[in-house]
């Protein structure tokens, strides 16, 4: 589908396959919820060959459709103007590594000292008005990319892709014992709180189902120490770091499940994120290469 966007407007020409569509319909490909679609439509957002029309109106092959969908907001987290690693960025996502050691938002937004601050400060320096938006998140001592939606009216269908396993997500991680050299398992066993600890989970019969799959990279005979490349199909809270340590290789210097005294950085790192890009439908792959000292 051709498209161009020329802030605050997405001017779209639409396909053969869309003709007879409803604009309702038609906004439907991106998750646009109705209360949305009623927004874009009271408030004169929605163009079909330059003149404002309603959600109903049926599409024909070469119409021009605008949508007023990059819309000026201000940050909603107070600006903290830190140093900010931005791997990648498009009108759409922004993408950035988060160090260990850093939430990924407060629980406050009159709060500060977070990756969402920082984000928050970088749009003010670059000029834009964008609220910030995570599309997932990392535990605190895990370090790597985290993804931002810049647009809310793409929000929904990147929320919808993380539900339904389309982003991809791949983590390394250092962990206690040497495992067989380039073996491949999968771990796929629910998880659910821990009723002992309030803070922590494990694999649990009547917990949510959670799938990880493992190669290992290196071993270090000597530090009784293995990387390994984990790739996930579901989600859950700490699901890597409850999956690792039930089959006896805790990550490294992780306080809440490996009994050895934590002596540095817990060493998960998320290295590589891949989706599908909402609007073209190009492949995005973003690598955000290990820390010094992980391995």
């Amino acid at each position: 589908m051709d498209f161009l966007i020329d802030s605050p407007w997405l001017n779209l020409i639409i396909p053969r396959q869309a003709e007879g569509q409803t604009i309702a319909d038609f906004l439907m490909v991106w998750s646009c919820s109705k209360a949305y679609r009623y927004k874009l439509e009271t408030e004169q957002r929605i163009l079909l060959n330059d003149q404002p029309v309603r959600q109903n109106v049926k599409l024909k092959t070469a119409d021009r459709l605008a949508l007023k969908v990059f819309q000026q907001e201000e940050p909603d987290f107070v600006p903290w103007d830190q140093p900010l690693t931005v791997l990648y960025e498009d009108e759409l996502v922004l993408s950035v590594s988060k160090p260990s050691g850093m939430i990924v938002h407060p629980d406050d937004k009159q709060k500060s000292g977070t990756l969402a601050n920082q984000v928050a400060a970088y749009y003010h320096r670059t000029g834009q008005h964008c609220t910030v938006r995570p599309i997932h998140r990392l535990d605190e001592g895990t370090s790597g990319i985290v993804l931002f939606s810049k647009c809310p009216f793409f929000q929904p269908r990147l929320d919808q892709a993380l539900a339904q396993k389309q982003i991809y997500r791949t983590y390394l991680a250092v962990v206690s014992g040497v495992m067989k050299p380039k073996a491949k398992l999968t771990i796929d066993q629910p998880i659910g709180r821990d009723r002992h600890q309030s803070k922590a989970y494990r694999i649990s019969s009547t917990g949510k189902p959670a799938c990880t799959h493992i190669e290992v990279l290196q071993c270090r005979q000597k530090q009784h120490q293995t990387l390994v490349r984990c790739e996930l199909e579901t989600g859950r809270t700490h699901q890597i770091r409850v999956h690792l340590a039930s089959i006896q290789h805790p990550i490294i210097n992780d306080p809440l499940y490996n009994p050895r005294p934590v002596q540095g950085r817990m060493k998960l790192h998320a290295w590589k994120c891949v989706w599908t890009d909402p609007l073209s439908g190009c492949r995005r792959e973003v690598v955000d290469e290990l820390p010094q000292a992980f391995w």
